[in-house]
């Protein structure tokens, strides 16, 4: 059984906006520097967050983690709402407007694919490692 150790904050004050329609990021935050790790567009942000956190829970890989790094209690995961938006055609603008912007760890820039389980945990052990040099 697999335990998670890192904080996670769950949208927060937007809690009831994220039950609707929208774009959201997960945000990794570690020694007080963060990068965001990945975006995401759904009709049901809070529905396909909890999904996220259940594949999370099955799988640590899913978002870069190892057996260790999912126990590091300095570390935390916050799901936030970029913004509220019904049309799937602007939700999806926005996603990949978001990805490009801000290149997160887990995404490959290519639409709004994942990158590989190893590139995966590469990209996230580089961000978390180059926090403890710091």
């Amino acid at each position: 059984m697999i335990i998670i150790k890192i904080k996670i904050n769950f949208f927060n004050n937007d809690l009831i906006k994220a039950i609707g329609s929208g774009v959201y990021e997960i945000v990794i935050s570690k020694d007080g520097d963060s990068k965001v790790l990945y975006v995401g567009e759904s009709v049901f942000v809070l529905v396909r967050c909890a999904s996220h956190l259940y594949e999370l829970k099955k799988s640590p890989e899913y978002f870069g983690f190892t057996n260790k790094t999912i126990c590091d209690e300095s570390i935390t995961l916050e799901f936030r709402l970029i913004g509220n938006e019904k049309s799937k055609k602007n939700r999806k603008i926005k996603e990949l407007d978001y990805i490009k912007k801000n290149s997160p760890l887990i995404q490959s820039g290519i639409s709004d694919r994942m990158k590989k389980i190893e590139d995966k945990i590469e990209s996230l052990t580089d961000f978390l490692n180059d926090k403890v040099g710091n």
